[in-house]
């Protein structure tokens, strides 16, 4: 009896060693480091438009090209705006992808409270293809997971639907922060293009 509980406290102990690394790690990893402006980040209600009342930080919409973007695959800027309802009323440009291309996103602070990605796509070519978002997530151990997040199927330029990554950051304790990184790629073929990039990094300001 006496050495059941003595494993059960042991145990006790080593699960919650294991949670203050996680979030140590969250606070301090390689990625939260080179992220910016995790406190006060510039928001909007960019898809207020949409129905979506959520408050946002933008991402990337390419009007000032792709620093930070890692693109594989030929993804490049082009010419041809999403939407005239989000941004400024002169935005001319989005992000072309390829079949075989992938565009990966700056460094991004998120947090438990309610973390959303949203964005424009439109789908160019293929019949059957869709776009495939992944998130990059760095464990405490410093090893990289890459997780599925959502798809589009395409059509028209439209706003994707809010992918949560909540369920992607649950080592994190409200208010810690980490960064993670977003990963668009066309699946089974066809030319996509994407724009106007958005994450909610919080649910309340």
């Amino acid at each position: 009896m006496k050495m059941r509980i003595a494993r059960a406290a042991g145990a006790a102990i080593a699960m919650t060693a294991a949670s203050a690394a996680l979030t140590a790690s969250a606070q301090a990893g390689v990625l939260t480091r080179s992220a910016t402006d995790c406190g006060n980040p510039e928001i909007s209600q960019a898809f207020k438009p949409y129905g979506d009342p959520s408050s946002y930080k933008l991402v990337g919409d390419f009007e000032d090209g792709t620093d930070g973007w890692v693109l594989t695959g030929g993804a490049k800027v082009v010419a041809g705006d999403a939407t005239g309802k989000i941004g400024d009323a002169g935005d001319s440009k989005s992000l072309v992808l390829p079949a075989g291309a992938t565009a990966t996103t700056p460094p991004v602070c998120v947090g438990l409270n309610e973390p959303t990605l949203r964005f424009f796509t439109r789908k160019d070519s293929g019949l059957l293809s869709t776009m495939t978002v992944w998130v990059d997530v760095q464990t405490s151990v410093g090893v990289w997971v890459t997780l599925p997040l959502g798809a589009d199927l395409g059509g028209a330029w439209h706003p994707s639907l809010p992918m949560l990554v909540l369920a992607n950051l649950l080592p994190l304790l409200p208010p810690d922060m980490t960064a993670v990184r977003f990963r668009f790629a066309p699946l089974l073929g066809g030319t996509w293009q994407v724009d106007d990039v958005y994450v909610d990094p919080r649910s309340r300001y």
